[in-house]
């Protein structure tokens, strides 16, 4: 009959820890293969980092137990000390940041917010958070180098907040940080203001983005908005010379019935005739801002693991007064190992 003190004991050995951790190396690497997207929220693998936690979180208590009883003895060397002090201290650490880790998994949130100039967006509609507040993007700009190459994206943006207005700029590796949520630069895209016209002064506006369509008044045609290209090069086909707008152009492609009759290049500010008397007029094109919204209700806890996992790995490794000594001794030419004072031989007895 298995007793409490055998579970215990099972619970909090090495050699579960290290057949756990070899399990879930199995498991990433099937699951990495076999469902990339999914695997890594399913419940075995959560069930995996639950048991490697708490036979981490069983392993440091019996560790600080022992830290805590030699400590008290008179007799023990400093250098036993430091050693299991480095150690507890990288065992505390993993436990940080698998709790950190589990942590972010059950209440860790992401969203992502599209917005053009002007536009606004409530952080509640994207995110569960005690302290709501509004985004509202004042611009999009690119930064570009010499060579048209982009050198970098800022969103100008403002939190609109319980009547106050706070200005941020977001940039790559730059994020907002405003009431736990974080908010990245993500990506970007180009809205096009198209007015379509038919023959009887009918007209159609809509702002499309691209692979959208307008309808054509007083006709069965549709215009598509395939692509817009910056810096329009027929030697790169549909791709941007570069993303400065030096030459830009919109693709555009014309349907009737469901079958493509054409496909031209537009543009901003032209008009293309589609039928007799009816037309497209590609008015504008704007930029929007794709922002990547996130709290990390854990990091703190990984973080603090992290430094005290390394905090212990150097305490073992490097400050402990045994190693000091070795590297003393090293330094100064003294015998680094075993047998160094006989020429690197060990002295054999009865040689």
């Amino acid at each position: 009959m298995i007793t409490v003190t055998d579970a215990y004991r099972f619970l909090s050995s090495m050699k579960t820890g290290l057949v756990l951790l070899g399990l879930i190396g199995l498991a990433s690497a099937a699951g990495s293969v076999i469902r990339p997207d999914s695997f890594f929220r399913t419940g075995l693998f959560k069930l995996l980092l639950m048991l490697l936690l708490l036979n981490m979180a069983l392993c440091t208590c019996n560790r600080l137990a022992g830290y805590l009883k030699r400590s008290g003895r008179s007799g023990t060397k400093s250098r036993l000390r430091f050693r299991e002090l480095g150690i507890l201290l990288l065992h505390a650490g993993i436990v940080l940041v698998l709790i950190g880790g589990a942590v972010y998994a059950g209440y860790g949130q992401t969203g992502m917010i599209s917005l053009a100039e002007g536009e606004t967006a409530a952080i509640s509609d994207y995110l569960k958070t005690d302290n709501p507040f509004t985004l509202r993007l004042d611009k999009f700009t690119i930064e570009f180098n010499p060579d048209g190459s982009p050198s970098q994206y800022y969103s100008y943006v403002s939190i609109l907040d319980g009547g106050k207005e706070t200005e941020y700029r977001i940039g790559v590796n730059s994020p907002l940080q405003y009431e736990g949520i974080k908010a990245y630069q993500q990506s970007f895209g180009y809205l096009i203001e198209a007015e379509g016209s038919g023959v009887n002064g009918e007209r159609v506006s809509r702002t499309l983005r691209e692979g959208e369509m307008i309808d054509v008044p007083g006709t069965e045609r549709k215009v598509k908005a395939y692509r817009y290209i910056p810096n329009f090069d027929p030697r790169y086909g549909m791709n941007s010379k570069t993303l400065r707008p030096d030459n830009p152009k919109i693709i555009y492609s014309v349907y009737e019935k469901g079958h493509l009759l054409g496909v031209g290049a537009a543009s901003p500010g032209e008009s293309v005739v589609i039928a007799d008397g009816c037309a497209v007029h590609f008015r504008d094109v704007r930029m929007y801002t794709v922002l990547k919204v996130k709290s990390d209700p854990g990091l703190s806890l990984a973080a603090a693991g992290g430094l005290m996992l390394m905090a212990g790995v150097v305490i073992t490794v490097f400050l402990s007064p045994a190693n000091r000594k070795r590297r003393t001794m090293t330094a100064n030419g003294g015998p680094a190992g075993p047998g160094a004072g006989n020429g690197g031989n060990a002295a054999v007895p009865g040689s």
